[in-house]
């Protein structure tokens, strides 16, 4: 193929990528439309080991001039997204260089909080579910008192939803439902090492099965039952013949 040719010339132009979380969130991050798309400029010469690429250039790419260019680097430097670097040339001179290691370091910050308030949305939730299912339960709000008890099973001792429901679960099934006596479950499997469900479930199982064959063992032995067979007297048989 001809470097004339559409596909050669496309594949030649190469291609700039850009992060999602930069995408999706550039205005949280603190820049505008106008600075996203000059990074982005920066970027395709970034992406080739071009570092210091001419703002006349990128200022044509825009179809603006040098001056609103320049002004829009110094409004991310403002907001912390770019700085500017020297470095030393071959032949010993200095150069000035756009940094956008602050803006890499923000994408990241925010992903890592994204993912912080996912999870504390989660607990949130789950926080709300419990609160809901006990009180559904008891058939009334519960008392502020009643409230940081199920708080500190939450924060303070990490129980998970789900095992403050096989508690609750439990409490129900005995016929005793408060939240001392499902305090006193949840702290016998703590002090068992069940931190799980699965792990609860196991040791009720194997639990059951102990209690079965105990069980078994202390029956009384009853006597086998068989069909009578007649028992011959051998030395009357041998003296009849």
């Amino acid at each position: 193929m001809t470097e004339n040719n559409p596909l050669v010339q496309y594949l030649n132009a190469g291609e700039t990528t850009i992060s999602n979380i930069l995408l999706h969130h550039y205005h949280e991050l603190g820049m505008s439309t106008a600075q996203l798309v000059v990074y982005l400029e920066f970027k395709s010469y970034l992406d080739r080991g071009i570092i210091d690429p001419d703002i006349r250039q990128i200022a044509r790419h825009l179809q603006t001039d040098e001056n609103q260019v320049f002004d829009l680097l110094h409004q991310m430097m403002s907001n912390k997204l770019v700085v500017q670097q020297m470095r030393k040339l071959a032949d010993g001179k200095e150069d000035a260089f756009w940094d956008f290691t602050p803006l890499i370091n923000k994408i990241g910050a925010f992903n890592e909080q994204e993912a912080v308030e996912k999870v504390e949305t989660k607990i949130s939730n789950q926080r709300k579910m419990t609160f809901n299912k006990i009180e559904a339960e008891v058939g009334r709000p519960l008392s502020p008192m009643e409230m940081q008890i199920v708080n500190d099973w939450i924060d303070r001792d990490h129980y998970s939803g789900s095992i403050i429901d096989l508690a609750l679960r439990q409490a129900v099934m005995n016929n005793a439902l408060s939240l001392q006596y499902m305090d006193r479950i949840l702290r016998n499997w703590s002090r068992q090492g069940l931190k799980s469900v699965h792990d609860i479930q196991e040791h009720e199982r194997r639990f059951e099965e102990r209690k079965s064959q105990n069980n078994y063992s202390h029956q009384e032995p009853r006597e086998i039952q068989g069909p009578k067979i007649p028992i011959f007297n051998l030395n009357t048989q041998q003296k009849n013949k």
